[in-house]
This record gives structure tokens, C-alpha cells and sequence, in this order.
């Protein structure tokens, strides 16, 4: 509690000091490979996301190459792609491109050699047209209940190919359930495909329901829980788990799609004092009423990171970035200065 204590006064000091300071980039200690991830949705204005939010990741994953009908990765808005990645590794930021789309059309393409083939050569040609460092896949979520898994797995092995085939290396992950509820979603990420990735983008958040108020998504309990599963059940590398974190609160026992909140909302409609809590009433257009959202303040992204550092995971990762405050009291720095506090602690 001691370490928290300083570690929010310093929060404090640097919000109210934040219009004259310089950007600081996170920056991993030499000799560990812990990783700072950040999603990035190409449906937002990228360009209102502040370069010194952007410049404390080490990876931005692009988001998204959406499969079609055909079976084919579409991205909305090339032109956008293009300028974000330029303006990324200006920054020092790796780049790398996230897919998704309807669980149907993944199941179809990824079952069939021909469809397969047309989508990953799509990929790799949006990659190596717009010089991205890698390829995430967002698939939510293939299953052992109907074959999924080992077509995803297939998917997987022709991505690998291509990302490790070349004389320049190119990064491949996966985000994948928290493992929570352990079953044929969390089954079908098997040790052969985590053999092939780079890391694991774990969900740490969305623990949701309609029908029951008043439940944080995204407990440290969870996290706990996360790792449990991932890493003494199922035997992973602990470099391989990227822990992710919310940026974004939900408010339990109302419709996820029309009560939803970012982190900027929050702050915004509560003042800064909801920078150190869990839970605020927020209002929208389509709920006038003050509802409750639950979210992750800065002790509890402080306990997660120090949990990260301490269990020697491979970094972590948030959901989503431009979610995030541009106005002082930065959910992603705060998360990176909490790294750099516990590796210093860590190291001494």
C-alpha cells in the first residue's frame, strides 16, 4: 500500500503539471521483453488520439482488416492506414495489422485451402503495401465444438510461414479469451498455436451481463484468475501472456452497445476524482438517467501492473487507446509510469 501511495501522489503531481512537460515514452529495462500494446480502431479519429499517448507503446495493432462476405480482409480507409503508420514509426511505435469479422465467415474461409490462401495473401499484401511490422489475429473466438480450432490453427501456420519466412521478421499474435470460464473457447488456443505466436493479446475485461447490475468486467480478481488458467493450468510462457487492460467502463444489467463508456467520458462527466475509483454515474443521449459504469481507475491499473511485473508476464496491453483522456490524467502513461515505477523497484 505504501508503494501505491507515492506512486498516486506522483499521479497527482504530474496531472496538475502536465501542460508544461514534455512526452515521456515508456521504455522497457534492458533485458526484458515486457511489452506495452495498444489497439487502435481505424472506425476512430486517429488523428485526436495525442502523439505523446501513442508514443508510450511499443506496438499499435491496427484495427481492422474485417472479412467480408467473400472471404477477403477489407480496411475501411486505406488512406487512414497509411498515414497512422507513418506517423507510428515516426514515433518509434511498431505497427501491426489486426483482423476480425463474423465467426461464420471465419469458420468457412479458414476451412477451405482456396479461400484460406485468398485471405492470408490479402493480409500480407496490406502489410507489405503499408510496411506494417506484423499481423494480430481478432478472430472472437474459434471453438472445439465445431472444428474452428484446428482451421484456425491452419490459418495460424500459413500466417507463421509467411512472418518468419523472409529475411525480415515479422511480429504474430493473437487475442484470445481471459480464460475465465475455461471451455471449447480457451481449448481451442492449443499449445501448437501458441507455439507459433509471438504472444497472447489476453481479454482481461469484459466479464458482462444484461441481466445482472452492479458487476466490475475487469476485477483484479480476474487477472488473477487469467493466469491461473493461462499459465499454471495450461503451461505457458509467461513472456507470452500480454495482459489486457480497459480503457472503456461497462455498465452491468443495461445494453452493452448503448451504455458503454470510454475512459475520457468518465473522466469528463465526474472530474478528475474519478481517476482513483472503479465505479461513476455517467449520463449519454440515450440514457438521460445518471447510470453506474465500471471501469479500471489508477490503483487498480496500478495493482495490475505491478502483478505483470512481478509475475514476469510479457507486458500489457489496452483496449482501446483512443478511449483514452487527453487531458492530463492519462490511463495508458499512468499504466507506463507504474511499469518503470515497479521495474525500478524491481531491479533495486
Amino acid at each position: 500500500m505504501k508503494k501505491l501511495g507515492l506512486f498516486l501522489a506522483a499521479c497527482w503531481i504530474g496531472i496538475s503539471s502536465c501542460a508544461a512537460q514534455s512526452r515521456t515514452e515508456y521504455v522497457a529495462p534492458e533485458n526484458t521483453q515486457f511489452r506495452v500494446v495498444g489497439y487502435v480502431p481505424g472506425y476512430r479519429d486517429l488523428d485526436a488520439v495525442p502523439d505523446r499517448t501513442l508514443a508510450q507503446l511499443d506496438i499499435a495493432c491496427y484495427a481492422f482488416a474485417t472479412i467480408d462476405s467473400t472471404g477477403i480482409p477489407r480496411v475501411a480507409n486505406e488512406k487512414q492506414l497509411a498515414r497512422f503508420v507513418r506517423r507510428a514509426h515516426r514515433l518509434g511505435v511498431k505497427v501491426m495489422l489486426s483482423f476480425n469479422g463474423k465467426h461464420a465467415r471465419f469458420a468457412q474461409m479458414a476451412s477451405d485451402d482456396r479461400q484460406r490462401k485468398a485471405f492470408v495473401d490479402e493480409i500480407w499484401r496490406l502489410v507489405q503495401r503499408y510496411h506494417m511490422d506484423g499481423v494480430d489475429n481478432d478472430w472472437e473466438f474459434p471453438r472445439t465444438t465445431d472444428g474452428t480450432a484446428e482451421s484456425n490453427l491452419a490459418l495460424m501456420k500459413d500466417l507463421a510461414r509467411l512472418c518468419r519466412g523472409g529475411e525480415k521478421q515479422y511480429l504474430l499474435t493473437m487475442a484470445v479469451t481471459s480464460g475465465l470460464y475455461p471451455g471449447n473457447r480457451s481449448d481451442a488456443i492449443s499449445d501448437e498455436l501458441i507455439a507459433l505466436v509471438d504472444w497472447l493479446n489476453v481479454m482481461v475485461y469484459g466479464n458482462f451481463s444484461e441481466t445482472r447490475p452492479y458487476q466490475q468486467h475487469s476485477p483484479y480478481s480476474m487477472l488473477e484468475a487469467s493466469y491461473d488458467y493461462w499459465i499454471v493450468r495450461r503451461g505457458m510462457d509467461p513472456r507470452k501472456f500480454v495482459a489486457g487492460l480497459p480503457v472503456y467502463g461497462l455498465a452491468s444489467g443495461l445494453p452493452k452497445r448503448t451504455s458503454s463508456a470510454s475512459y475520457a467520458t468518465i473522466l469528463r462527466q465526474n472530474g478528475p476524482q474519478a481517476m482513483v475509483c472503479d465505479s461513476a454515474r455517467v449520463v449519454n443521449s440515450v440514457h438521460t438517467t445518471p447510470y453506474w459504469v465500471y471501469y479500471n481507475g489508477l490503483p487498480t491499473i496500478y495493482r495490475k501492473v505491478a502483478f505483470c511485473v512481478d509475475k514476469g508476464l510479457g507486458g500489457i496491453m489496452f483496449w482501446e487507446v483512443s478511449q483514452d483522456t487527453t487531458e492530463g490524467a492519462s490511463l495508458v502513461k499512468a499504466a507506463c509510469d507504474a511499469a518503470r515505477f515497479e521495474w525500478k523497484n524491481k531491479e533495486e
